[in-house]
């Protein structure tokens, strides 16, 4: 094979990061089924470095391991190196990071993979230096290691190629289709959730610390039923998340995650998918407890989206990099004291040492901001009036801003996915309408359309959009997020294309992904070198393919009432109900999915013409808070063709009967007398029928 036909391979991709090797000195190929031929061909092991453009180890391996004559002369000489880029492969990703958890109990990225010809793991790591560094081992000597155990050893290989597959396959492996469903269980996942509780910093666990979404989401929504002691546990979690370095005090926007248990120490990769869940956190839960800090925090991630990740014409880019300088991690974020006495007054400087936490950093370490004080302590600390000290603060944070504007930013990844892009679209949707910001309506209408004109093609959606450029099908969680953006999208407008493209979506999940047990396989990519089918149900975070399709699913047919969409989302929850049952807490978001399919969330159907009454009962019924609500415009006679549901059929009836805009509450099976009033609207769906849900 010629060299021609490796580069050919490496550029299908559109990720910055897998094109960032066309430069290295290591001959990578890119993820084709050419550079498996080639392995087999030459009896050759893999390499497979699977890593993002955000990640900063990824960058510090390339920058010294893979420039490193003797690890290049060995990698080239003896291995088909591949690079994969987890956000644009996250299939390929989740299947290898399973192996590294069973071989080492620990994945993460870089996820440095030794595999056989056909994939099949021999070893795995993260990152590894050139020589044995930070009680590492160094990649010359596990390259020769992994080439001794290939070339002599491959009985023991195939034993742990046996072991390792079948482990990834039980693991997956759904016991039996359960027909009983106890909705009590979602409780009992609450409570072991609650039982993980950081009384002291908020959020779960130890550290490292990643803001489990899926975590706040659940509570927020029982919570709403069973009591404030569990909101409290979300809203103190996203406060103390809000103060921390875990969040960018000056730019606003999330980083990843935080090395240490307070939320002071992050790893700085900022990402479009968790900035989009974490607002989705906020807006429901300002909605619910109206705590004006919860709000700022929101807004901070949407002036973030709005000024680094947003595309001008629709969608928003992926991420954007730890690092501008690999051997400063977090560098663009860090601040040293110096910088900041020479940049600020005597009295600014007093003021932010105290309220960013400046004088938690000594020995000439750069401090990361992070809110240490209130302004309230700052000023009695200094002896000062409380006005004094904000106008301080102000003038302080915009000269830093200022300053910060002019150092060369880290990198933004501008390839569009769809999936992550339809989960800001909806973020920005409930921050809409929880937080009282029309304008934000737009941007997610903006973004569904650009998904429905330029990423769906008649062989249908395609996952990444970069300059001009489709790459790759839709793999599950983009045909679900989407789905749920564009029955948002319904929700808010009543508009005939979205339900028809909500319909499209939900017949290519079904005939894509669906598995004849039941649930969602990831990918419906069958050439692929790896073939190991999975239905993920863990989140990763994030929430799980498989719970967003349930969900995606659900809704859909709570709009149409077309039977094929119930059916499949009754034979998803009860073939995934042993295997979530397994997982625990991990599946939360499964949980989610199984509480509202048991539960039968509030629906609110409005129907008449559009005018101002039939829009003012549209505003009251999507600006209420209530877990799992779905709103149901139906305007004169533009989409009764596509809905089904007998109930809504008689609800058109009805309008056609009294030609006034009506409005219907509906939960568990029972729907009230028609509305024409907000005012009553707002009353009836804060209590119809609430205590069913506790």
């Amino acid at each position: 094979m010629s060299i021609d036909e490796r580069i050919q391979c490496l550029t299908q991709s559109q990720s910055p990061y897998v094109l960032e090797a066309l430069n290295s000195p290591v001959k990578w190929w890119g993820w084709c089924s050419r550079a498996f031929e080639k392995a087999i061909s030459e009896d050759k092991p893999l390499l497979i470095d699977i890593g993002a453009g955000w990640c900063h180890w990824c960058h510090v391996m390339d920058e010294t391991t893979y420039k490193d004559p003797e690890v290049v002369q060995l990698i080239n000489n003896y291995f088909i190196p591949i690079k994969v880029d987890r956000d644009e492969r996250p299939d390929i990703d989740r299947r290898y990071q399973e192996a590294a958890l069973l071989i080492t109990g620990q994945g993460g990225w870089p996820l440095t993979v030794f595999a056989t010809p056909k994939g099949e793991v021999i070893y795995v790591g993260t990152y590894f230096p050139p020589r044995d560094d930070m009680g590492l081992p160094g990649m010359v000597r596990v390259l020769r290691a992994v080439l001794d155990a290939y070339r002599n050893r491959r009985d023991q290989i195939s034993e742990l190629i046996k072991e390792v597959g079948n482990a990834i396959a039980n693991s997956y492996a759904s016991t039996t289709i359960v027909e009983d469903l106890d909705v009590s269980v979602v409780d009992d996942v609450v409570v072991n959730v609650v039982d993980t509780y950081d009384h002291e910093h908020g959020g779960f666990g130890t550290a490292p610390k990643f803001p489990q979404v899926t975590y706040h989401a659940l509570l927020l929504y029982r919570g709403f039923y069973t009591g404030n002691a569990v909101i409290n546990i979300v809203r103190e979690t996203l406060i103390k998340m809000g103060r921390g370095g875990i969040y960018d005090q000056l730019g606003g926007g999330f980083h990843r995650y935080s090395v240490d248990s307070g939320w002071l120490i992050p790893h700085f990769e900022k990402l479009l998918i968790d900035n989009a869940e974490l607002l989705m956190n906020y807006s429901e839960t300002y909605a619910v407890t109206m705590d004006n800090e919860l709000r700022d925090v929101g807004m901070g991630i949407i002036n973030y989206v709005n000024n680094t990740l947003a595309n001008p014409n629709g969608g928003y880019y992926a991420s954007q990099d730890a690092d501008v300088d690999f051997r400063d991690e977090g560098g663009y974020y860090k601040w040293s004291v110096d910088e900041l006495r020479s940049l600020l007054s005597n009295d600014e400087f007093n003021v932010i040492y105290w309220y960013f936490g400046i004088f938690r950093f000594r020995d000439g370490k750069k401090a990361i901001l992070h809110r240490a004080l209130s302004i309230d302590e700052v000023a009695n600390k200094l002896g000062i009036n409380i006005d004094t000290a904000k106008s301080l603060l102000n003038s302080a944070i915009n000269k830093m801003i200022d300053a910060r504007d002019r150092r060369k930013s880290p990198r933004v990844d501008t390839t569009i996915y769809a999936g992550w892009s339809s989960a800001m679209a909806i973020a920005y949707a409930m921050a809409g309408d929880y937080m009282g910001i029309e304008d934000l309506i737009n941007h997610s209408l903006r973004t569904v359309d650009f998904i429905m004109n330029n990423m769906y093609r008649s062989d249908g959606l395609r996952r990444a959009y970069r300059c001009n450029v489709l790459s790759l099908p839709g793999l599950l969680e983009d045909y679900s997020y989407t789905l749920l953006a564009t029955l948002m999208a319904y929700s808010h407008t009543g508009n005939r294309k979205y339900l028809e493209f909500a319909i499209k979506l939900g017949n290519d999940i079904v005939n894509k992904f669906r598995a004849a047990d039941g649930g969602f396989y990831d990918t419906d990519m069958p050439d692929e070198p790896m073939t190991l089918k999975v239905k993920p149900i863990a989140d990763t975070p994030n929430w799980s393919p498989n719970s967003l399709a349930l969900i995606a699913l659900m809704n859909l047919y709570r709009v149409t009432g077309i039977d094929k969409f119930g059916k499949e989302v009754g034979n998803g929850v009860k073939a995934l109900y042993p295997l979530a049952m397994r997982y625990g807490p991990a599946a939360a978001s499964y949980f989610i999915a199984l509480d509202w399919y048991l539960r039968d969330p509030p629906k609110v159907v409005i129907v008449g013409d559009a005018d101002d009454n039939f829009m003012r009962l549209l505003k009251t019924a999507l600006s209420i808070f209530r877990p799992g609500k779905l709103v149901v415009p139906i305007i004169n006679d533009y989409v009764n063709d596509l809905i089904v549901d007998s109930s809504m059929r008689a609800m058109i009836n009805e309008y056609r009967r009294r030609k006034v805009a009506l409005a219907y509450v509906c939960a568990y099976s029972a729907c009230t007398t028609p509305i024409s009033n907000e005012e009553t609207l707002r009353s009836v769906l804060t209590s119809f029928m609430r205590d069913k849900y506790s």
